[in-house]
């Protein structure tokens, strides 16, 4: 699987992109990642459209999630994300941190 993430905003106006491959991940990683993925059960989330950050510390993040089957695309900000994303959210900031620091 290939997830694109950007994550836009907050009160440092953080710009991060990445691009994951799953398979290339750690074994620890990819599970995590897929528990979450489970947990946020994002095919059933609730439609989003782009939104912009509100507020200085509101981030916005876009998610962009492609497998062998399909495509799927998803928008989301701090205020609109659902309560089941929020942790996959910040697992893939984190991600994107860390890819980031190694660069």
């Amino acid at each position: 699987m290939y997830i694109k993430f950007s994550c836009i905003g907050g009160f440092a106006n953080l710009d991060l992109n990445c691009q994951i491959d799953t398979d290339e991940l750690p074994k620890e990683q990819n599970e995590e990642l897929q528990n979450l993925m489970k947990t946020a059960d994002l095919p059933n989330a609730a439609e989003s459209k782009k939104v912009k950050a509100q507020g200085f510390d509101s981030f916005s993040y876009q998610l962009d999630i492609a497998d062998e089957k399909k495509k799927q695309y998803f928008s989301f900000t701090d205020i609109t994300a659902p309560e089941e994303i929020r942790p996959l959210l910040d697992y893939l900031r984190n991600l994107a941190i860390e890819k980031k620091m190694a660069e």
